[in-house]
């Protein structure tokens, strides 16, 4: 199914943005109020994906979805081990990939990104493939092995200043695995820059171990609708990371400056009817599965106040406020460094999921149906009040 319908009138985002941004909105001692800030409201303005039907729209697991510099879209389908191409329109173009190790074959692609000199790149279970795309097909460039042992494991494509490709994943340390950004020279040399301790990055799990067979397992149990420790990666090297429980996020710039983005400190919503039995069957799900008396967490009364933290291809940052049960759109607050310069609001039905891909003014993701229909969406932002 491929649904259009075209935003109208008002002034284009990249105008009120570089009106915002140049006339310093934010830069001079001004700093901007939270309820100072440009607003923007998105609308879905296409989907692709249909429940039967021709084959390349029937879509088994969706990862990411890209934009090239033709507004084609390119989109990582995990179970079917493919990559498809479509036109600006939702059109079908072309698709490459399929499941195997030789190169130009896939292994459950997860994650997209293009690299600096244009070749995109694909995360798939354990490597990396780079492939250069033309008019109607997809050549494989090389390939890069993970340097990490988490195989499967979905984590967004980035690179560096100086054009690395950052490998992101778990590294064992005295204190527990511990996740990082995993820097591949072209010489073959890997930098480590570990995100944050393994404590913060525990944050909200503990561990269950159990006996299966003649080997010992380690289990994680979490909160349902509890704290998380998140980070998230620019597409200029910058990355950030947080705890959920606080509106508080820890900036890394590509030159090594440190700074933090703070919000309001209010609590988040409260759970809802439906959430909070969603939370206890959870619940009652680890008490079964690990023969539990009691569980570690329980039920919280509230979810945390930030629900995601992403950048956008401008390298700002957005942090996506949690939304309550009967909320109908998603708010994010938008910060260029550590000042707010925007706050953009979409349909909630519409997820980025783990690997967005959004600009000023488009952000791309994925919805579902009734029938768990998954669907690639294009939302479009014009500027509101």
């Amino acid at each position: 199914m491929k649904e259009h319908s075209r935003p109208t009138g008002g002034m284009s985002v990249r105008l009120l943005l570089a009106l915002c941004l140049g006339s310093g909105c934010s830069e001079g001692g001004i700093e901007r109020s939270p309820g100072d800030v440009p607003i923007f409201h998105g609308m879905v303005d296409l989907e692709i994906g249909e429940i039967e039907g021709e084959d390349p729209y029937l879509f088994t697991r969706i990862e990411s979805i890209v934009e090239d510099t033709r507004g084609r879209l390119i989109v990582a389908d995990l179970q079917s081990h493919e990559i498809r191409v479509f036109g600006s329109e939702g059109d079908f173009l072309f698709r490459f990939g399929g499941q195997g190790e030789g190169p130009g074959e896939l292994t459950q692609p997860c994650c997209l990104a293009f690299a600096p000199d244009g070749t995109l790149w694909v995360r798939e279970r354990s490597r990396y493939s780079a492939f250069r795309l033309d008019d109607a097909s997809a050549e494989y460039d090389r390939g890069v092995r993970i340097a990490h042992g988490a195989v499967g494991m979905v984590a967004p494509v980035t690179f560096d200043t100086e054009g690395r490709l950052v490998d992101i994943g778990p590294i064992t340390t005295e204190g527990g695995p511990v996740v990082a950004r995993l820097h591949h020279g072209s010489d073959g040399a890997v930098d480590t820059v570990f995100l944050a301790d393994a404590e913060k990055q525990a944050v909200g799990t503990t561990t269950v171990e159990r006996v299966i067979g003649e080997s010992r397992t380690t289990f994680y149990v979490r909160q349902p609708f509890g704290a998380l420790w998140i980070h998230a990666h620019g597409p200029g090297g910058a990355w950030a990371e947080a705890v959920t429980s606080e509106y508080s996020v820890t900036l890394h710039q590509p030159d090594g400056t440190v700074s933090r983005v703070e919000g309001p400190q209010v609590p988040g919503p409260r759970l809802g009817p439906s959430e909070r039995e969603r939370a206890q069957a959870a619940v009652d799900r680890d008490l079964q599965r690990f023969g539990l008396r009691d569980h570690p967490f329980g039920i919280p009364d509230r979810k945390p106040p930030i629900a995601d933290i992403f950048f956008d291809r401008s390298d700002r940052l957005w942090v996506e406020k949690t939304s309550g049960e009967g909320d109908e759109m998603r708010e994010a607050d938008v910060y260029a460094g550590s000042a707010l310069v925007a706050r953009y609001r979409w349909p909630r039905r519409v997820s980025v999921a783990s690997v967005p891909w959004v600009d000023e003014s488009v952000l791309y993701g994925t919805t579902r149906d009734s029938l768990n229909v998954q669907r690639v969406a294009r939302v479009r932002f014009e500027p509101g009040s």
